[in-house]
């Protein structure tokens, strides 16, 4: 059986609640056929991971603290609920720390960022607000547009707080004394 995986929640979401509601639009049932087929074997990185091999513990090691924040779209779209953190906590190495107001959005959103950029930014600042209050030394997320957004709002606060994609800590085997 072949599956696709989606590293970033908007693609996967739209995709798999989306093509097939267009494609049926168009009147093309022959896609949208095609596009549940698809959907069907279709799953966020997390649900892979956890859901379809029964896997938490990838064997991965990050020293650093790090705060999670999930996205829109993993929570209510998706609704892959705790398994992003169900595979940071068994991360070797690592310190998880919970992020007040964590369904809070970021204030991205596509497209909301640019026609309500004064809302867009004022969430920002409450999220960069939380993650700041946790002492992490890393904000991660599975939707690389958070991490864009959040990512340059704590940049310009020169604060010291990088972001890091889920899949990278998952993939990461650092060696205490690495560079991060």
């Amino acid at each position: 059986m072949r599956i696709a995986l989606f590293a970033t929640c908007l693609a996967d979401a739209l995709f798999r609640h989306q093509h097939a509601m267009v494609a049926r639009r168009y009147g093309d049932e022959s896609l949208a056929t095609r596009a549940e087929d698809v959907a069907s074997r279709t799953y966020e990185l997390s649900e892979l991971l956890v859901d379809v091999l029964g896997v938490t513990d990838v064997g991965a090691y990050y020293p650093h603290r790090v705060t999670y924040h999930p996205t829109c779209h993993s929570l209510r779209m998706l609704r892959v609920g705790d398994k992003p953190l169900q595979l940071l906590r068994a991360v070797r190495g690592m310190t998880l720390i919970e992020l007040p107001a964590a369904e809070s959005c970021c204030g991205f959103g596509g497209t909301f960022a640019l026609k309500n950029s004064e809302t867009s930014t004022a969430m920002l600042a409450d999220k960069m607000g939380n993650v700041l209050s946790t002492g992490a030394e890393v904000c991660s997320a599975g939707d690389s547009s958070c991490l864009m957004h959040i990512g340059g709002g704590l940049s310009r606060l020169r604060s010291g707080v990088r972001t890091v994609h889920l899949a990278e800590i998952l993939a990461s085997t650092e060696k205490i004394g690495s560079p991060a």
